[in-house]
């Protein structure tokens, strides 16, 4: 893969906002251009020279409408009218660079978390955003940050595992569970990690990589 600058893997994708109806772009990522890295235990991916999720939410600047790529056209009518009563009153709008730091990303997830919470979004959509907003503080170093969204990410995603319908923004079942695994490992519930990836590896659906993943992350709690 070429060796591409920041801002040549950006580009603009149009939009309509379904609650104003205002046209708009945001900024998006060619494809092929971001490097995949790595992934932290929590799954997280790391990449260069951009990383694709910082640029996830979409938000009308015009009435502050703003949600996950694979969220933002499923909202009702009624979901529009607390949108346009709740979050449009109070928006400011923003000028962002081109290019997103975890800063902007933070700033641009918060006002989509606002949007849940204006919608009364589901539980599965806000601990979603909960855990990436986590990985951006921690790409900022800032652990405290992280673990308070890394703790509501985790109580919100077993609800979700209990009462929604799966798979939960792109995750299914087992992906949701060793997520879940790994955030009780960080945030100080190992016991409870322990019991749920042992019930996770045993499973037959799972491939190799999956398995050896699940494996790893054992070995390290008892580690530790």
């Amino acid at each position: 893969m070429p060796d591409y600058k920041p801002e040549e893997c950006i580009y603009d994708k149009s939009y309509t906002c379904p609650v104003c109806g205002n046209p708009f772009k945001a900024k998006q990522i060619r494809k092929g251009r971001a490097k995949f890295v790595s992934n932290d235990d929590d799954l997280k991916p790391n990449y260069t020279p951009v990383h694709p999720d910082y640029y996830d939410v979409i938000l009308c600047n015009n009435c502050g409408y703003a949600a996950i790529s694979s969220k933002f056209d499923s909202i009702t009518m009624s979901q529009q009218d607390s949108v346009s009563e709740k979050i449009t009153p109070s928006y400011v709008k923003r000028d962002y660079p081109d290019v997103y730091d975890a800063n902007t990303a933070i700033d641009r997830y918060k006002i989509a978390l606002e949007n849940c919470e204006a919608k009364k979004s589901k539980w599965g959509e806000k601990s979603y955003i909960h855990l990436k907003l986590a990985w951006f503080y921690r790409d900022k170093g800032d652990r405290e940050n992280e673990l308070e969204h890394l703790k509501i990410a985790y109580d919100g995603f077993n609800e979700a595992f209990t009462t929604e319908k799966l798979p939960i923004c792109g995750l299914d079942e087992n992906t949701l569970l060793y997520i879940i695994a790994a955030i009780g490992i960080k945030i100080g519930y190992e016991e409870e990690s322990i019991r749920i990836l042992s019930r996770l590896i045993v499973k037959k659906n799972l491939s190799s990589r999956f398995k050896e993943k699940i494996t790893l992350l054992k070995d390290k709690l008892k580690e530790q």
